[in-house]
């Protein structure tokens, strides 16, 4: 290539013939280290010639007015003919010119030389009122096969300045820096494992937004505005990279530029539903920035209302929740009101504050917490039913199982909703027992599986039962400042159990639920297999269902920001989730909509669950939400499920797993259906609310007695000996037996003979730490007669 001037610009063109690492001068001989002498004379000399034409244009200005140098129509040109990766390119562009606001890379698409031409007509025009350094990366329309040409334009100054900055461009760019890297959460890492092992083709963690934009909807601004909050949002210009081999842990990389999707789909040009169902098919290349794009379809203009857009956005979970998300829309319609431009710099704390915090996180606490936890009886997923699930035999009672979800095949959702008027009544009928309404969504999932095991295989009398399964906690309850404006992916499914006996009333459960979250709050940060792997469960069961109520950041700002869209003659509604599919057979979410009325959905893997059976568990919570209200606070689970789920076919439950745990303390006893500790009750109470006094018998005691006399006991609580099965059991194995003793509420002691003071203290760490049991530790002549004395002593 010659040098030349370009008819639709001014510029001086520095370009070379010859493959060169770094831009250099037009010259007769091969390229050669760049000079920055010779860059000075070609500046000086650019520089004069400009102002000689200005003097001749430029008529002499009048003395009242201000001198106000016009625009700089020269700038100087370089090719690069050594490729280079986009984000190094901007890396050192942003190191040369840290000063600069805005993109300093372009990349476009020419047609041709007359399109190359304009392109770099509009270069000449931006650093004429912008940055002094600016780099275009152009490919050819014509060509695609081709490599994209890179140039590098330089708005004049003064001549030592500009030849420096040449000089550190050259230099960032033969030496770029290291990709940033960021480590997973253990809550990443487990989705990632699900959506990678195998490949994950059916929309896996995926979620989807959708509402209404009512009003004029330019889509340039709308892309400019996105454009600006990934710039300001460092997890939106991150992705994710892992060894292919499969070993070691995957890792975030933060990119320095990321790109919006946004497609726009004139009205009638595609459905609705299939628009949704594509999407989620369509996924998301973890490897690549941003993990969220936005979908538009113009809907029919309406005569009242004006044009409307209906607008989708899909994000994946393993880098954003929806309370991200939601922070994530106020910046945008920010920017959007503020021509697609949000002022200040990157957010913080980011991503890699909150992975400095996790890492400084020491797991003791955590583990000695879940390592105390008692363990369900009682999960799911529910029995399939082939009858059920064949498409080709429908059934008039239930949804067209082809129909329960276009998106996944093998998936299904449903959805239920509680008018306004009974989503408050729940709430206030919930707080008046000292809970919310994520209490009484989780109440009415407890007693759908306590009846499910009451209605099993004759199990008459009906008994206590301890269900389990899975809530979400936002994750931002740790002590890191600003963790509530952090978008991440934060949100956390943690397990937990409660105890349901036929006499529990509803107040009861709810606050026995309320009292199981809240004791999860200072351990959001643990992620559900961490909490799997530190809880010694029988026979390694998981919660199989998960219940979701969709946690939102408190809006401040929207009343204003729906007042500035108005002033524009624009409204938006408020955005619907469709539900995820995440790794669970079955999740019940619920969430808001913009009138108030609470949504319930679940979504269900149809292998584990039938479309029938899915859609009876969601009517009937739905049917226990609306009735809880109503009903006398006295009535106990049994009189509530009569009163209310009468003739209502009962959902079946499947067989508990029996796979490897991965858990400590799982000891053979606790893999058998015989209890690994068995209660044997020497002497009643002689009073009601007396208590209880336990006994573990000394090392080497027989089995079938305890060695000191009972027969003459004198005090008024009842007496029983804790008597191991097996031999050797661990703490966690007294939980089936002194479980129901602690939460009755009746106080309890145990008494331990000399060399079994540890294992005393072991097992009362089982109860709630508001109401441990009394541990009473005997001396080699100790004697029942001195525990009895000791109770009476303590009142």
């Amino acid at each position: 290539m010659t040098n030349r001037q370009f008819s639709s610009a001014p510029v001086t063109l520095l370009v070379s013939s010859a493959p060169a690492p770094e831009p250099c001068l037009p010259a007769a001989r091969p390229p050669r280290r760049l000079d920055p002498g010779a860059v000075s004379a070609a500046l000086a000399r650019t520089a004069a010639q400009a102002a000689a034409r200005a003097a001749v244009r430029t008529p002499p200005a009048p003395r009242q007015a201000a001198h106000r140098p016009g625009p700089v129509r020269e700038f100087l040109l370089a090719e690069l003919h050594r490729s280079h990766q986009p984000d190094a390119l901007r890396a050192a562009l942003r190191a040369v010119q840290p000063e600069a606001h805005g993109e300093l890379l372009w990349q476009r698409t020419a047609d041709g030389p007359a399109g190359l031409d304009r392109l770099l007509t509009e270069l000449g025009r931006s650093l004429a009122a912008g940055p002094r350094l600016r780099a275009l990366l152009v490919r050819d329309r014509q060509d695609g096969r081709t490599a994209p040409r890179l140039f590098l334009g330089l708005r004049p100054g003064p001549p030592g300045l500009t030849a420096h900055r040449l000089e550190a461009l050259r230099e960032a760019l033969a030496h770029p820096p290291e990709p940033v890297t960021v480590p997973t959460s253990a809550l990443q890492r487990e989705m990632l494992r699900q959506v990678l092992d195998p490949p994950d083709h059916d929309g896996r963690h995926i979620e989807q937004l959708s509402w209404n934009w009512h009003g004029p909807l330019d889509t340039e601004r709308f892309t400019a505005a996105w454009q600006s909050v990934i710039d300001h949002e460092t997890v939106l210009r991150a992705a994710f990279d892992w060894e292919e081999d499969g070993t070691g842990d995957p890792w975030m990389v933060l990119h320095e530029r990321a790109v919006p999707e946004v497609t726009r789909h004139p009205h009638g040009s595609a459905d609705w539903e299939e628009l949704l169902a594509a999407d989620r098919s369509r996924g998301f290349d973890l490897r690549r920035p941003a993990l969220l794009r936005a979908t538009l379809l113009d809907s029919p203009p309406d005569a009242d209302e004006g044009p409307a857009t209906r607008v989708l956005l899909s994000y994946h979970h393993a880098m954003l929740d929806g309370w991200s998300v939601r922070l994530l829309l106020q910046s945008f319609y920010r920017a959007y009101l503020t021509d697609g431009v949000l002022p200040g710099g990157e957010r913080r704390p980011d991503v890699r504050d909150h992975a400095r915090w996790l890492q400084a996180q020491g797991t003791d606490a955590a583990e000695q917490f879940w390592s105390t936890r008692p363990t369900a009886t009682t999960v799911l997923p529910l029995v399939p039913d082939p009858r059920r699930t064949d498409p080709n035999r429908p059934d008039p009672n239930r949804p067209d199982p082809r129909r329960a979800d276009p998106t996944r095949p093998g998936s299904g959702r449903a959805r239920r909703r509680l008018s306004p008027y009974e989503a408050v009544r729940l709430r206030g009928w919930a707080a008046a027992w000292g809970a919310g309404e994520s209490s009484a969504l989780q109440a009415a999932w407890a007693l759908l599986l306590y009846r499910a095991a009451q209605s099993g295989p004759p199990r008459r009398p009906a008994r206590a039962v301890r269900v389990g399964f899975a809530v979400t906690v936002s994750g931002r309850g740790i002590p890191l400042d600003g963790i509530e404006r952090l978008p991440g992916a934060l949100r956390n499914p943690l397990p937990i159990t409660v105890r349901v006996h036929p006499a529990t009333t509803v107040p009861q459960l709810l606050a026995a639920l309320r009292d199981e979250v809240l004791d999860l709050a200072g351990y959001e940060w643990v992620s559900a297999g961490q909490a799997h792997r530190w809880t010694p469960g029988a026979r390694g069961q998981r919660p199989d269902s998960l219940v979701v109520l969709e946690h939102q950041p408190a809006a401040a700002h929207h009343l204003r920001l729906e007042t500035d869209l108005a002033a524009h003659g624009i409204h938006v509604e408020s955005p619907v989730p469709s539900g995820t599919f995440t790794s669970y057979p079955i999740t019940l979410a619920a969430h808001y909509d913009a009138t108030g009325g609470l949504v319930l959905t679940t979504t269900h893997d149809r292998a584990l669950l039938a479309d029938q059976d899915a859609v009876e568990l969601l009517s009937q919570s739905a049917h226990l939400l609306r009735a809880f209200p109503d009903l006398p606070s006295g009535l106990s689970t049994t009189e509530v499920l009569r009163s209310t789920l009468a003739g209502q076919p009962a959902p079946r439950l499947g067989e508990p797993g029996t796979g490897p745990t991965d858990g400590p303390g799982t000891e053979a006893a606790e893999a058998a259906d015989t209890p690994a500790v068995r209660l044997e009750v020497l002497h009643p109470a002689t009073r009601p609310g007396a208590g209880w006094v336990l006994l573990l018998p000394p090392p080497g005691a027989p089995h079938t007695r305890h060695p000191d006399g009972t027969g003459g006991w004198p005090g008024p609580q009842a007496l029983g000996v804790l008597r191991p099965v097996g031999d050797d059991p661990p703490p966690a194995a007294y939980r089936p037996v002194l479980g129901p003793l602690l939460e009755s509420r009746t106080p309890v002691a145990l008494v331990a003979p000399p060399g079994l003071g540890l294992t005393a203290y072991e097992i009362a760490r089982l109860g709630a730490p508001a109401r441990p049991p009394l541990v009473v530790l005997l001396g080699a002549e100790d004697g029942l007669a001195a525990v009895a004395e000791l109770l009476a002593g303590r009142g």
